[in-house]
């Protein structure tokens, strides 16, 4: 799924410029304050639409209906990442907090408890994260999921539905340099304080790739485009204007952001882990939780990876002793010549597997070519508006393998059918809160969902070796349970790089040369904790999956479990689990 953090809020709290109702009374029925539940839920979605303008161009075609007014929002890339608004995003924070609490869980409904429990989560552990001892460890240029390395996608990807939408990416796009100021600013003040942790050749090199295009940049030319086909009567003198301010903001961010590293290359950057830091344990173990979708500790999760990693080691000997040739099998090819026969292909199967949706209609189109040559992704999902009524779109990377691969079979997949598009057409089919649909934010269960559906669809591939797949699924999630024990050893045990080698070694991971020990040993050190909501996701969501098989015996049915997986929503594994064992208690 296309990862779009929030530029406004990369530092902020989720709760930053949120205003408050009233304290609850005592004496309230239970229908009272259900009531009084659900204006508050509904504040906290105005607020946060009406405080970000992205957010609220990302999830809103008519902003009206959801009681948003566009006049209170102020057209710009995003809050600057200031000391000050840090402080009022802090107070902000702990007000909403307060007010959460006057409601008791027990007067809510079912579907209310989801909602409550959700925002429970996200809260107590944004507050935790938010700790004054915590100030300047989070890091903004991560290379894998920085601003610097997000922007680009966003814009090019940028919906334009009328003249106004125009003007107001002109205003964006003026914004970008004094915004990414902003967020070198406390970036610089993170360095001085010992503890900025980036891989800092990484970032240079993106950028002096976005700063060699200049104002050929393909990011400009989809911009330019989607403006063309609105066909309006000033379309040659906006998209005049977006040049300019491409050329005026745009660039030199970039060009601020490359010098900025370089001169760090000379004071302290963290080329370890936040295990280095004075209180780098304790913010590891928090920003893990709130990428697994959990309160679980390291250790917790240590032993759930080391688990799966030699369940998934028994699996693959399972596999060979049955096929001892199929480890010198080529990779067998599938039959498809093109995404859309792909998809539509799993589309005949779907629902006997998984709850039926209404609206399956989408759109497949190529990444941007500068994005597709520069990130390596291979296929996202742009999370659609709530009340859109276009298509959705897949976008894929026309330099990617051959389209007849197992490979991208199983990336389309994780990405539309049964995946991400499938994931957010039921979601938004079937869960009425404008909040959870938009801001619940649990990548873990989301990403760990499509890891499992990606996996699934191998099934419809009857034309494959149903060997040659189960032993491709065992082999990449026993390599990602490792990656995973090794992110944690990096920043919560803090090995070196050797130590780092020597680990994957011992476990039969083994590369190459140094280089790419290197290579990878810095792409977990300067983006902790990035790979755990697809692969711990994945995790939680197949340890549900075999307890109810467990329990339910003959009358566990795949469909029923899905229906009943997919109606948390993005909530954490707590939500999940209830819903999974209702539908266990149900069935028995």
């Amino acid at each position: 799924m296309k990862y779009l953090k929030r530029l406004s809020i990369v530092i902020l709290s989720a709760f930053m410029a949120i205003s408050l109702i009233g304290c609850q009374p005592q004496t309230k029925n239970n229908e009272e304050v259900q009531k009084q539940f659900d204006e508050f839920i509904q504040t906290q979605f105005v607020n946060t639409m009406e405080s970000d303008y992205t957010t609220a161009h990302t999830f809103m075609v008519n902003p009206k209906d959801f009681g948003v007014d566009m006049s209170q929002v102020d057209v710009n890339l995003g809050i600057r990442i200031t000391d000050e608004n840090l402080k009022k995003s802090k107070e902000d924070q702990a007000s909403v907090l307060k007010e959460f609490k006057t409601f008791n869980r027990d007067d809510l409904t079912d579907e209310q408890k989801d909602t409550y429990d959700i925002f429970k989560f996200q809260a107590e552990l944004d507050e935790k994260l938010n700790d004054d001892k915590f100030d300047y460890y989070q890091q903004i240029f991560e290379s894998m999921t920085g601003i610097h390395y997000q922007l680009p996608t966003m814009l090019a990807d940028w919906q334009l539905r009328n003249e106004q939408d125009v003007k107001d990416l002109i205003s964006v796009v003026n914004d970008i340099q004094p915004y990414m100021d902003s967020a070198l600013d406390y970036t610089k003040k993170q360095e001085e304080k010992g503890l900025l942790m980036a891989d800092l050749n990484e970032v240079i090199a993106y950028c002096d790739k976005v700063i060699k295009k200049g104002d050929q940049s393909a990011v400009l030319e989809a911009m330019k485009k989607s403006i063309d086909n609105l066909s309006l009567e000033k379309g040659t003198e906006y998209k005049k204007q977006l040049s300019q301010a491409f050329k005026d903001s745009f660039i030199p961010a970039y060009e601020d952001i490359r010098d900025t590293m370089k001169s760090f290359k000379s004071g302290t950057n963290n080329t370890e882990g936040y295990a280095k830091f004075k209180n780098g344990k304790e913010y590891y173990e928090l920003l893990l939780q709130k990428n697994i979708g959990s309160n679980k500790s390291v250790s917790d999760i240590q032993s759930m990876m080391t688990k799966a990693y030699n369940s998934h080691l028994k699996n693959l000997m399972a596999v060979a002793t049955k096929d001892p040739n199929i480890i010198n099998k080529s990779e067998p090819k599938t039959n498809y010549k093109n995404y859309t026969e792909m998809l539509d292909d799993i589309q005949k199967n779907l629902f006997n597997d998984f709850p039926e949706v209404k609206n399956r209609s989408y759109h497949i189109e190529d990444i941007n070519k500068e994005i597709a040559s520069s990130s390596g992704v291979a296929a996202y999902f742009n999370i659609p508006p709530l009340d859109g009524t276009d298509k959705k779109q897949l976008r894929v990377n026309p330099n990617s393998a051959d389209v007849s691969t197992v490979s991208t079979y199983h990336t389309v997949a994780h990405e539309g059918f049964p995946g991400h598009m499938y994931q957010y057409a039921y979601m938004y089919e079937n869960i009425s809160s404008p909040y959870r649909k938009a801001l619940a934010n649990s990548s873990a269960y989301s990403e760990g969902y499509a890891v499992y559906a990606q996996y699934y669809a191998f099934k419809y591939l009857t034309d494959i070796d149903q060997n040659y797949l189960e032993l491709t699924k065992e082999n990449e999630l026993a390599t990602y349970c490792i990656i995973i024990l090794a992110d944690i050893g990096i920043h919560y045990e803090g090995w070196s790089f050797e130590q780092f080698k020597d680990f994957l070694n011992t476990k039969g991971l083994t590369l190459e040369d140094d280089e790419q020990f290197k290579s990878q040993y810095y792409q977990l050190q300067a983006n902790p904790s990035a790979f755990q909501p697809y692969y711990v996701g994945y995790e939680e969501i197949n340890a549900l999956k075999e307890n109810a098989e467990n329990k339910l015996g003959s009358k566990f049915k795949d469909k029923d479990f899905h229906t009943a997986l997919l109606k948390s929503g993005t909530a954490p594994f707590n939500v999940v689990e209830r819903n999974i064992d209702k539908y266990i208690e149900e069935n028995k």
